[in-house]
């Protein structure tokens, strides 16, 4: 969300619609590479996942926003949203396949394959902004400082204080018994604390803080009969298939876990699009 600030209904679509895809991706790592073992799966969360984790966090930092406007971000972040939607599709299909016409060992280690770089795809924007950058990087650098050195020489020349600030402090000793020059000398001399300021939207708000705003509600609100109430059929829905009578329940996962990810994806897409 801080790296691109102009894009978050984007960023939030993706960062989602993945998270709801994950599911099917967990169904063909399950059922191919684990060959549905339940001890190789716990095994796997148990040691795979907190590895993985290790070794991206280091990955996963803010970095400073670009000050203008890159033309090739809506692109970047379209390139990443219809390679994710292709992975979904190829993941509906393949497991729905697979149901139907068993593959062999080497299809399926092929078709697993297929999706890790599926998954990797968004990795080919940043390798594309590093080994082509775009040829006015420089220049705009360049302009740019000279722009902030023209604004420090600019800043460096215009007088430290306003005329109305001096006027004010050269007036002191004739408004001394003025209410506002009182509370500015108590407030320097420590005699009086300042109030406190409550932050306000889109800053750091503490738990108590936040407790008391409408916003704060309505999003837990939203979150806990949304997102909450998903998660929990999303979890047990292998559950509730066989409770129903479903032997094999891979392809309805697949399914609820594709429309899953067309739904967050979509969500993300169509708040930036209102937003602008």
């Amino acid at each position: 969300m801080r790296n691109f600030p102009a894009s978050r209904g984007s960023v939030a679509g993706i960062l989602k619609g993945y998270g709801g895809l994950s599911a099917a991706v967990w169904t063909e790592i399950y059922s191919i590479l684990l060959h549905n073992s339940s001890s190789r799966f716990l095994l796997f969360l148990a040691l795979g996942i907190p590895a993985i984790c290790l070794s991206m966090m280091f990955l996963v930092r803010p970095c400073t926003p670009a000050t203008g406007d890159d033309p090739a971000e809506p692109y970047h972040f379209q390139f990443v949203q219809v390679s994710s939607v292709i992975m979904g599709v190829y993941l509906l299909v393949s497991t729905i396949l697979g149901n139907i016409y068993p593959f062999s060992d080497a299809v399926s280690y092929a078709l697993v394959t297929v999706m890790v770089l599926l998954l990797m795809a968004p990795l080919a924007v940043p390798l594309k902004m590093t080994l082509f950058p775009r040829n006015g990087t420089k220049s705009e650098q360049q302009v740019g400082s000279s722009e902030s050195l023209t604004q420090g020489k600019d800043e460096s020349a215009a007088p430290l204080l306003a005329s109305s600030s001096a006027a004010a402090l050269g007036s002191f000793n004739d408004q001394d018994d003025s209410p506002e020059v009182s509370e500015l000398l108590a407030l320097g001399e420590g005699a009086v604390k300042q109030k406190k300021r409550r932050p306000k939207r889109g800053e750091d708000f503490k738990l108590t803080e936040a407790i008391v705003k409408a916003d704060f509600w309505l999003l837990f609100l939203v979150y806990f009969v949304g997102v909450g109430t998903g998660v929990t059929v999303l979890n047990n829905l292998a559950q509730i298939g066989i409770a129903r009578g479903e032997e094999d329940t891979t392809t309805l996962l697949s399914i609820f876990s594709f429309c899953n990810f067309l739904g967050r994806l979509g969500g993300g897409v169509v708040s930036e699009h209102f937003v602008r």
